[in-house]
């Protein structure tokens, strides 16, 4: 943005645009005119979005591309050269979720991260999933899946990094603020998509920031076509059947406990976040959240 622009001559939704690609901005991330309505904190029209966005273009105001959107043409660069990656990622998270999703205990499975925006994935980037499990089973499916991927992975995180399980029953948030809002309204569902309406609906939140997003219709999902590949537990017998008794919720308070105190091991690094309770299990060793609601608090025009 030039920064000799008159702000007061700015109209709200002229400040409001500007206030999404400079949250974006932060990753590098252009975004497509859909993607700003999306995120837009004035409820409104996609054509309207679209004509302020041309009137913003012609007045140096924000830059443009093939319908990418941005502050600067370094954005538009990095998402365009990003296309055949993220589209090769897409297609490695899609198997991934399948994958997932056939573990004991796994209600749903959703991309989330960098990918799910489509933006600015590198090389370095994880593929990130966002989990639902059954009832009181977060903790256990968080350990069943770190031990698949201990065993069969060799603990690589570059396709499989799930960092965050919720339960069906109690889908919401803890903490409540833009970041989560954007980090949530970006979900890419691989599997389930009803009960990523059911969650949407626990969070109604999300919708306070963005009244433009419209979420997944929440709805009960078949998995008859998923039971039969579900992954066999030697001890407690196929997928959810025989578990729900008391060495289950054993096995779930041990494996909050063991994980719960290797989350809290690496907790003294600086960047480090997490959401842990009984029901959810959530831990980023190298969060940005924090700097993220830094930098947009201190960018965005009120």
């Amino acid at each position: 943005m030039n920064q000799k622009q008159d702000l007061k001559a700015l109209t709200e939704i002229h400040k409001a645009i500007i206030n999404v690609l400079e949250y974006f901005d932060f990753f590098n991330h252009s975004l497509h005119s859909e993607e700003i309505h999306r995120y837009l904190s004035i409820k409104t029209s996609q054509k309207e979005v679209l004509k302020n966005l041309s009137e913003m273009t012609k007045s140096n105001l924000i830059v443009n591309r093939d319908d990418l959107w941005a502050l600067n043409n370094e954005s538009l660069d990095i998402r365009s050269n990003n296309l055949k990656r993220n589209s090769r990622l897409l297609k490695i998270s899609k198997r991934m979720g399948w994958l997932i999703h056939q573990f004991p205990f796994v209600k749903g499975v959703y991309l989330s991260g960098s990918l799910s925006k489509l933006g600015t994935t590198s090389d370095d980037d994880d593929i990130d999933y966002f989990i639902i499990t059954k009832l009181n089973r977060a903790w256990t499916t968080r350990l069943v899946l770190i031990i698949f991927k201990k065993l069969f992975l060799f603990n690589s995180h570059k396709y499989f990094c799930t960092n965050f399980f919720i339960d069906e029953k109690h889908l919401e948030l803890k903490k409540k603020n833009i970041y989560t809002a954007v980090e949530s309204a970006s979900l890419i569902a691989l599997t389930n998509k009803g009960l990523l309406g059911k969650f949407y609906e626990k969070n109604k939140f999300i919708q306070d920031y963005f009244p433009n997003f419209i979420p997944e219709k929440a709805y009960t999902f078949n998995s008859s076509t998923f039971s039969r590949w579900r992954v066999y537990d030697p001890l407690f017998g196929t997928g959810d059947q025989r578990i729900n008794n008391f060495w289950g919720d054993w096995i779930e308070n041990k494996a909050r406990e063991i994980i719960t105190r290797s989350m809290l091991k690496n907790s003294w690094r600086k960047n480090s976040n997490s959401e842990i309770s009984e029901h959810t299990s959530g831990f980023w060793p190298n969060s940005v959240q924090n700097r993220v609601l830094e930098n947009y608090n201190e960018k965005k025009l009120v």
